[in-house]
């Protein structure tokens, strides 16, 4: 066979049906897809009696790293064949080949693994095909490809007995070229992971060490998607009366059901009607449930006449185009695409599905005028309006403190008080960060090595406070109280989760000017402004109990020769256009954000207990007269308001980034 295939599609049969099927080629086969766009079909079914054996992909990796340096895009080399004796590749004996008898270990060898150390691996024998698991979707906990990196998307699998890895039998069969039929007149050839992010065009999952691509127009596939059987005619009557004909040449072809050109997504046509619908969009579900909206939304094939937007993106609906509308409220409309997005549905088709009442749990019992019984503490509290700030009162639930209006507090003399509008929170949360319904808790569900506290998933702080969780996923109350459209009072214009998660990874917050990944973010359709979750739920308004006034918070600005001071701290008020401050008008008063609200503002919480890494962890006051100095800043006293410490030591620590170097 020859030492290096191309990849092509051939026209075959599935269940009776034709397909465009691939199949490896030697470079010099005369059946490649013809100007038309067709494939030719071989006329023997037979290419192969016999299985071929592969190398391991890992294998490739290493030879493939080894000739090359770091660039771009780094292409592959060496044959995914398992070579014969006669005919091993110089790059792949190179690493198998020490002396003539590990040549023979190399094909009659009967031990899964030899005895080099892990890190000295070398897959001497072919990968083995997994016959248990092939046409199985597999979880994600059961497998993960050792060489595309990717799980959830294949249904045949190999297993490598040197190296204990599993592979999709595309990322282990992946040929250096293939001839795909979406591209009649390209050569896409494999790769190793680009510098950059790149994700792939059809399933738009991230491409990490193996991929197919073609430079000229930029075009980017798994394995896995593209050696996928694309059938040639589809019939599917819910979507559309006529038999749908693959197109091959798809560049400019509008999408009648997503409103978008999408060149890498196989495309068919109705001439009949002059229909155009990606191959996904034929089976896009009829109802679904998003969470961006509280009621159910359901596919329409076209929109009244008017100028519409989008409820997710806030963009323009095309009228002419398919898109998701909801039967309650008029003139509501999604994208197919936006609404179908990984984070604002839950995976669930609704069509026939039954729409039962929601089940309201109210957050507390009215016990009397002004007092309750709440499902989080087991006295009852009463309505109190605070008149003087008082720096102790912190709300139990959101951990900020109390500064004016109404509140409630414990009539047993416990120090429990939770805000009003802490105290009306919800039991049960449809958030427009998740796609499934978020449940109200004191503490957050049980972790083996962190307890009674979380991180939360939208501003990635720390807290000690009341959590809404759904599976790991956890948000604080403040950041449970952003609802669309947002009023962000250091903003003239509303803000929206409008980005998706590309556009966030890519944008950076007008506060503090980080680009972070992890944290998500609101943004102004009017303008620019963009506004990450950590920055927009700081008070906007609060208080220094050496002042009468509220402060409020300013956003950074270019550097000035005035030279503010922290009260605090005593250190200089810097203005770059990060991070942002508190400021006084009347007084003149300025404080960083952290010597006001603290460096761990959600877990400030005195006498808490936590776990970290197995260990208990107290959170005491730093109200001593001599402040104690930090286990890892010998030399400076802690200087916030509270400090942990190790119970099982005299060991401090002034924050929570200290406890965790």
């Amino acid at each position: 066979m020859n030492s290096n295939p191309v990849g092509v599609f051939r026209e075959r049969e599935i269940d009776g049906k034709p397909f465009h099927i691939y199949t490896l080629s030697s470079q010099t086969d005369t059946t490649i897809p013809s100007s038309s766009g067709e494939t030719a079909i071989d006329g023997d079914d037979h290419l192969s009696l016999q299985q071929p054996l592969f190398l391991c992909p890992s294998l490739r990796l290493r030879v493939h790293e080894e000739n090359n340096s770091y660039t771009e895009f780094l292409p592959y080399k060496t044959s995914p064949h398992f070579p014969s004796i006669g005919s091993v590749d110089q790059q792949v004996q190179h690493l198998l080949d020490s002396d003539s008898q590990q040549v023979h270990d190399l094909l009659h060898s009967d031990s899964s693994h030899d005895d080099d150390d892990d890190d000295d691996v070398i897959c001497k024998l072919p990968v083995v095909p997994i016959y248990w698991c092939n046409s199985k979707e597999l979880d994600y906990d059961q497998f993960n490809c050792g060489a595309c990196e990717r799980s959830k998307i294949g249904t045949n699998y190999y297993v490598c007995l040197t190296c204990d890895l599993m592979f999709h039998k595309e990322c282990v069969e992946s040929p250096l070229e293939i001839k795909h039929p979406s591209y009649p007149f390209l050569s896409l050839k494999l790769y190793n992971r680009p510098g950059h992010r790149v994700s792939c065009m059809c399933c738009d999952l991230a491409l990490c060490s193996m991929l197919y691509h073609c430079p000229t127009y930029k075009l980017s596939m798994h394995p896995v998607c593209a050696m996928k059987p694309i059938p040639i005619f589809i019939d599917h009557s819910k979507r559309h009366p006529h038999l749908l004909t693959f197109f091959p040449k798809q560049a400019s072809l509008l999408c009648d059901v997503c409103g978008l050109v999408k060149e890498s997504f196989p495309t068919y046509v109705c001439v009949r009607c002059i229909f155009v619908v990606h191959r996904d969009c034929i089976y896009f579900p009829f109802v679904i449930k998003i969470c961006r909206h509280h009621h159910r939304i359901s596919f329409t094939s076209s929109l009244p006449s008017g100028k519409w937007s989008c409820g997710v993106c806030r963009q323009k609906v095309d009228n002419n185009c398919g898109a998701y509308t909801c039967n309650k409220c008029n003139h509501y409309f999604v994208h197919t695409r936006c609404a179908l997005r990984e984070d604002v549905w839950d995976g669930k088709d609704l069509e026939g599905v039954p729409e039962e009442p929601e089940i309201i749990l109210e957050p507390f019992e009215t016990i009397a005028d002004g007092i309750i019984l709440h499902f989080s503490h087991g006295h009852h509290l009463t309505l109190e309006i605070s008149r003087v700030y008082d720096e102790n009162k912190f709300c139990q639930a959101c951990i900020l403190p109390i500064y004016e209006g109404n509140y409630y507090s414990c009539m047993d003399d416990c120090d429990f008080i939770l805000h009003e509008a802490c105290a009306n929170a919800s039991r049960k949360k449809h958030h427009a960060l998740h796609g499934h319904p978020l449940t109200l808790k004191i503490v957050p569900g049980e972790q083996e090595y962190y307890k009674d506290y979380f991180q939360c998933s939208a501003c990635y702080r720390q807290s000690c406070g009341y959590v809404y969780e759904a599976g790991y996923y956890r948000i604080d109350l403040r950041c449970a109280s952003v609802s669309e459209p947002f009023q962000y009072q250091g903003h003239e214009h509303p803000l929206f989760l409008a980005l998706d998660r590309q556009q966030e990874l890519e944008a950076t917050c007008q506060i503090c000017q980080q680009k972070a990944t992890f944290l998500r973010k609101l943004n102004c359709i009017e303008c620019d402004y963009v506004i990450c979750f950590k920055c927009a739920t700081l008070p906007y308004e609060a208080k220094y109990k050496h002042d009468k006034h509220f402060l409020t918070f300013r956003e950074g600005k270019e550097e000035s020769d005035q030279l503010d001071w922290c009260e605090v701290c005593e250190k200089r008020i810097v203005y770059s256009r990060k991070d942002g401050f508190y400021a006084c008008d009347h007084c003149c008063t300025t404080l960083h954000v952290h010597c006001l609200l603290g460096e761990d503002m959600y877990m400030l919480k005195p006498s808490q207990t936590i776990t970290y890494i197995k260990r208990e962890v107290h959170i005491l006051p730093n109200n001593t007269r001599s402040r104690p100095f930090c286990h890892h800043h010998d030399e400076d006293r802690c200087p916030h308001k509270v400090v942990f410490k190790w119970q099982d030591q005299y060991t401090i620590f002034c924050s929570y980034r200290c406890l965790t170097k």
